[in-house]
């Protein structure tokens, strides 16, 4: 999918329990070095897991959505 910046994003799911969006970090060749979970930052969040994937150089690279139970 493209925005009218021509940032590309890519949304990948698996089995309809996850969804990762890929973000224009991702592209150019950085790991992921760190993973940070939304209940970590939010006091109470409530909601499905969403976790957000940083390069070394703190860029976000992709985040992760898994289904509620």
């Amino acid at each position: 999918m493209k925005d009218e910046t021509n940032t590309s994003h890519d949304i990948q799911m698996n089995n309809g329990d996850v969804a990762y969006i890929r973000l224009p970090g991702f592209e150019r060749g950085n790991r992921v070095s760190k993973t940070v979970s939304l209940r970590e930052l939010v006091k109470d969040f409530k909601g499905s897991d969403v976790e957000l994937d940083f390069s070394e150089n703190g860029i976000l690279m992709g985040i992760e959505i898994l289904a509620s139970e």
